[in-house]
């Protein structure tokens, strides 16, 4: 399963509130990490709370409770847009069948003698665990765990289970992550059907770019290498949105890992009129600007793209062959 990750309960409670307050903050970084890796919550357990909010990260002390407290924070503003956008994603929760597996598999902790239906989850959809940081079991990217398989031999052995708990097992997990990503982009019509899902500090205009990954049929390692840069584009309108750059530098995306070359225009079409038009797209609110930045592609290809300065956003305008030069 590729667009799953198991909400583990287990790794609750935090020993008080302030505990609490630290590793919710962490737990929304992970949860915005899975997200943007095209990844959604399962709630594997029926008896546990269907809403991120009626978790209990500590005894007697709700997330509910947390957002009450701080819902009217400047500090914490974008912490609770970012809950509230959780709480209204339909389905947040999914409840996924484990027949089959309950009736082959048993999944518990090293050292116990219980499976856990969270372990047989993460194991048989070959996913990860989302944990909270309360206690230290759970903060390992790797959980060692025994696997019971009825019929095999030996019957009894011992596994790992992917876990992401903050930095260290994101960190551990950033490629895996990142491939999980781009298999959920495996077509040009997938990249343009979860563009706001998966791109969300982009703007991919309609006419031209919307266009093409619709009706793309050009080369296939042109359109990855197009996938690559945008996941890059992605990464650079996050941490310039975040404050992390104050302006839109070429560097900053090869820095971020661009493997491709970007450039503005040179001055034969930037002082041509006829070669700068055709560079010139609208934007969604009614400006039209001229979009000489670019990735260069496989086969001549070419990504024309928009720094917006005023929003820090970034507006892609064109994926096609080589623009008039």
């Amino acid at each position: 399963m590729t667009d799953g990750i198991v909400l583990n309960h287990h790794s609750l409670p935090f020993a008080s509130k302030v505990e609490a307050d630290k590793g919710l903050l962490v737990f929304f970084n992970v949860l915005k990490v899975c997200r943007k890796s095209g990844l959604k919550i399962l709630l594997v357990d029926e008896d546990q709370d269907r809403s991120l909010m009626g978790i209990e990260l500590a005894e007697g002390y709700f997330i509910r409770d947390w957002y009450a407290s701080n819902s009217k924070s400047t500090g914490l503003a974008d912490h609770c847009r970012f809950l509230k956008s959780l709480e209204t994603r339909q389905p947040l929760f999914e409840t996924v069948d484990l027949a089959d597996a309950v009736d082959n598999f048993e999944v518990g902790l090293s050292g116990e003698h219980s499976g856990k239906s969270v372990l047989l989850a993460a194991f048989y959809f070959d996913t990860f665990l989302a944990s909270f940081t309360a206690l230290a079991i759970w903060v390992n990217p790797h959980v060692n765990v025994w696997v019971l398989e009825l019929g095999a031999i030996p019957e009894t052995r011992d596994e790992t289970v992917l876990n992401i708990s903050g930095e260290t097992s994101l960190k551990v997990h950033e490629e895996n992550l990142l491939l999980r990503r781009n298999a959920l982009l495996n077509s040009a019509k997938e990249i343009w059907l979860q563009r706001e899902e998966l791109f969300p500090h982009l703007t991919l205009l309609p006419k031209q770019i919307g266009t093409a990954l619709q009706n793309w049929s050009a080369r296939e390692d042109v359109l990855l290498k197009a996938r690559d840069a945008l996941n890059v584009l992605e990464k650079f309108g996050e941490k310039w949105e975040g404050g992390e750059y104050s302006e839109y530098r070429h560097q900053y995306l090869n820095g971020l890992g661009l493997a491709a070359e970007v450039s503005g225009e040179a001055a034969s079409v930037n002082n041509n009129r006829e070669k700068r038009k055709e560079r010139l797209f609208w934007l969604d609110d009614g400006r039209q600007v001229y979009c000489e930045n670019h990735v260069k592609l496989p086969g001549g290809y070419r990504m024309h793209f928009y720094p917006n300065i005023e929003q820090k956003r970034i507006y892609v305008a064109y994926l096609g062959p080589h623009l008039t030069v």
